[in-house]
């Protein structure tokens, strides 16, 4: 991943490390934003509380440099995957569809996507369902004392209204994303601001710890099976899903038109759940607790609650489960959608939609009695098996990637401001394609003839 990752980087220019600005003023918020809160929802979940605390717990405060390289390394794949979401979608019954399964059925085959399919259905199961489930019912427990059955059932029930009777995910997501970001983004700063003369002691063992001897015993081999690069790695991949293909089926239905301009949001994404919301749970926990968390295990919601604890007192079970609802929620509502579109890529899928949608209900039960170590494990599995297929039809599609990314960069590169002015394109000759103005771009008719001669 952090190959692909930093070669794709290389080969756009690393236009949003250079130009953030025009990057994110580039972003398609009219035609796009319902399905970016959708897939954000998805990756700003519980892996960014209690993954976190995990991965504190068993990498050491280093992991969180590692999460750091992760992101930035991913932000690239995560905008390509999307792109070609969008260049392989279709117009069904009125709408778009798509996702990975659709561009990997062109580079590897239609077994691959199938498998691919497949995995990302028991992932729903896994990761939308038994993991937010599981981190719900440890809230709930520790704030309230309510049976992890209870809560399972309660949980069980809500999702199944919520799916059978056809409510509008896009518009849920754009509540609840944006709500529960804001607020928890307040608490953790408070926790970080009362707890801010540990704060240069805790950047320093971040640094320290994600290169100590400790760590990387055992020579290169050992760097690379060290507990805080493999766990920054993983829970990273975890919490903004960059590489996994998950977030091209959400983009899919956009409205926009221009597949570079919707893949701005995946790199937007990955900023937002990773650099963002990650590193100020890590901050927290670290200022407020210190680095020793081997105590707590697998149960990173309690560590959380006791970092809370030293600022809000006894109302930090309230506060902390109720955000621990709100991202987990957002989770279920975007991997039931996942689970749900990706069976569309089997014969007569959507005859079993029903069937999904009864079992994943129902993985939440038992996400909310399962034990927390175990479903780590498996979503971990499950993720890296999805990270493998993808990723690699994302590199053998990277020239139609690129020539999509080629024929959008005057937009958001060097050349931005001179773009916005041009009122015409200019003729463009076989080797050079001149750069498109703003209004030829948001209809998108002109880009894809540039993008067309390119491929």
């Amino acid at each position: 991943m952090l190959l692909a990752g930093v070669w794709l980087a290389w080969r756009f220019g690393a236009f949003y490390l250079l130009h953030p600005i025009r990057t994110l003023r580039a972003m398609p918020f009219e035609g796009g934003a319902r399905q970016m809160l959708l897939s954000l929802g998805g990756t700003v979940g519980v892996g960014n509380i209690s993954g976190v605390a995990v991965a504190l717990a068993f990498g050491g405060a280093g992991a969180i440099f590692w999460m750091w390289v992760g992101a930035f390394a991913s932000m690239s794949l995560k905008y390509a995957e999307i792109i070609l979401g969008m260049l392989y979608r279709k117009r069904e019954n009125g709408r778009y569809r798509g996702g990975a399964p659709y561009y990997i059925k062109e580079a590897l085959g239609k077994r691959a996507a199938a498998f691919f399919a497949a995995l990302l259905v028991l992932d729903s199961v896994a990761v939308g369902g038994v993991i937010q489930s599981s981190a719900i019912a440890e809230a709930a427990e520790s704030g309230f004392g309510l049976s992890p059955l209870v809560c399972g059932v309660l949980l069980a029930v809500i999702c199944a209204v919520i799916f059978f009777f056809g409510a509008d995910l896009f518009g849920l997501s754009a509540v609840i994303v944006p709500l529960m970001s804001v607020g928890y983004i307040a608490a953790a700063l408070a926790v970080i601001f009362v707890n801010a003369a540990r704060l240069p002691s805790v950047l320093g063992q971040i640094f320290t710890e994600a290169f100590s001897p400790a760590a990387a015993g055992g020579g290169a081999l050992g760097f690379l099976l060290s507990p805080a690069l493999r766990q920054g790695i993983v829970k990273g991949l975890f919490s903004n899903e960059a590489g996994c293909g998950t977030a091209a089926t959400a983009h899919a239905e956009a409205k926009e038109t221009v597949p570079a301009r919707q893949g701005l949001f995946g790199i937007f994404e990955v900023f937002c759940d990773t650099v963002l919301l990650c590193t100020l749970t890590a901050l927290a926990i670290l200022t407020a607790l210190g680095g020793d968390l081997a105590a707590y295990g697998a149960h990173g919601v309690r560590v959380c609650a006791a970092a809370f604890r030293s600022v809000f007192g006894g109302a930090a079970d309230l506060l902390l489960f109720f955000f621990v609802f709100l991202f987990a929620f957002a989770t279920i509502l975007s991997y039931g959608y996942y689970g749900r579109e990706s069976l569309r890529c089997f014969r007569g899928g959507a005859r079993f939609t029903n069937g999904f949608i009864a079992a994943y209900c129902l993985s939440l039960l038992v996400g909310a009695v399962a034990a927390p170590q175990a479903v780590w494990t498996v979503s971990d599995g499950m993720i890296c098996l999805m990270l493998a297929v993808n990723t690699t039809a994302v590199l053998l599609k990277a020239k139609e990637v690129t020539a999509a990314h080629d024929a959008f960069y005057a937009q958001i590169g060097k050349y931005s401001a001179r773009a916005s002015r041009m009122r015409s394109r200019a003729s463009a000759s076989a080797k050079k394609v001149s750069a498109i103005s703003d209004s030829e771009t948001k209809r998108g008719e002109t880009l894809y003839l540039v993008q067309n001669r390119a491929k």
